[in-house]
């Protein structure tokens, strides 16, 4: 059965500000992944400890996914939403996760390429990647380097902490559209609890890395989805934008150990996104790469580290890195992604619009 056809805002600065985020990850990468440390990230180096570009980059990518991801789920069923959520994470994810492990392990395993395929422990990592993609970021048999150095020479994707967190909110989502509550004043009541908890444990679940992880991410998602009903009712005003970065740059300088203090940046973010003045480049001819630019960034990144050998450093890393990254994504949308979107009108349930 198809959902009805619904036209929706459609905000294309949206495409650009997500390839940035994508980018400013992959550049802290660089760091990270040639020097094994990100100490030396220019912006770590400015700002502090844990402060560094690819973190704010992941927020931006938290940021606009609550905000599409919640515009999306005004319109269909609870069973279409989640088919459209399965359709843009997973067909990606799982080409990648098998390109990861089937393509790259066997490259990079001390058991040799034939010792690697007869070893059965990279079929589970499979599954555990698709199921839970945390999982997937460590392959026991694959090496890039010796592991004496540093414990990234087997992690053969760090990036994909992130996609469990997104899938998270999504169920959550869909769980308040089940139930009729997905309204501005839960999405006020989610995120007011959710930016204060830290202010009362800095520790939340300490042995619970997959928690730590959601109280610690998800909030930048549940900010989007409440902006999005924010400018469903209003239009940003700069004013206010502007009002919201100079907010933010004072707690960054006077209380920068606060985790959500770059949530004030949120605002000014969604006002570029929807200005109707402002045309960001709207990289019709590229596609929407970010997704797949993000997936492959880390992999990529361990493969050019390892080419460069001593000559490795973080510029030359994230140089050859990033184009060949977005070449990835490209192959990935225009060969996969846009492709299992057209599937999006396909579901069993059907539901009318929410009219707010």
């Amino acid at each position: 059965m198809q959902e009805p056809a619904v036209r929706k805002p459609f905000y294309p600065n949206f495409n650009m500000i997500r390839l940035g985020a994508a980018s400013m990850v992959i550049f802290s990468h660089a760091f990270l992944i040639s020097e094994k440390t990100a100490a030396n990230e220019p912006f770590m180096r400015l700002l502090g400890e844990g402060r560094n570009l690819g973190r704010f980059g992941v927020y931006a990518f938290f940021i606009t996914s609550g905000f599409l991801v919640t515009q999306s789920a005004q319109f269909g069923s609870v069973g279409g939403f989640l088919w459209r959520r399965v359709l843009r994470i997973y067909p990606a994810l799982v080409v990648c996760t098998l390109l990861s492990v089937y393509i790259l392990g066997p490259f990079f395993s001390p058991l040799g390429i034939g010792g690697y395929l007869g070893w059965s422990y990279h079929v589970r990592t499979t599954v555990y990647s698709v199921l839970n993609p945390s999982y997937g970021m460590v392959l026991p048999k694959v090496q890039f380097y010796d592991p004496a150095i540093s414990w990234l020479a087997t992690f053969t994707n760090g990036s994909l902490w992130t996609i469990s967190q997104e899938i998270f909110c999504y169920l959550i989502l869909a769980a308040f559209m089940a139930i009729g509550l997905l309204r501005a004043p839960l999405m006020a009541l989610v995120l007011t609890v959710a930016v204060t908890w830290e202010l009362f444990f800095e520790h939340p679940w300490p042995d619970r890395k997959l928690i730590t992880n959601f109280t610690f991410i998800a909030p930048f998602f549940f900010c989007g989805s409440l902006l999005w009903f924010v400018i469903e009712k209003r239009q940003p005003n700069i004013v206010l934008a502007l009002i919201f970065a100079a907010l933010g740059v004072l707690l960054a300088v006077f209380w920068p150990d606060y985790l959500y203090g770059p949530m004030l940046f949120a605002y000014p973010l969604v006002y570029i996104a929807t200005s109707p003045i402002l045309r960001l480049p709207t990289l019709d001819r590229l596609g929407d790469v970010s997704y797949g630019t993000y997936l492959y960034g880390w992999p990529v990144e361990q493969v050019v580290n390892y080419a460069l050998g001593q000559y490795s450093t973080p510029w030359s890393v994230f140089a050859l890195s990033l184009p060949t990254a977005m070449l990835f994504g490209w192959l990935s949308w225009h060969l996969l992604e846009k492709h299992a979107l057209r599937l999006k009108r396909i579901s069993f349930l059907r539901r009318q619009p929410i009219n707010q």
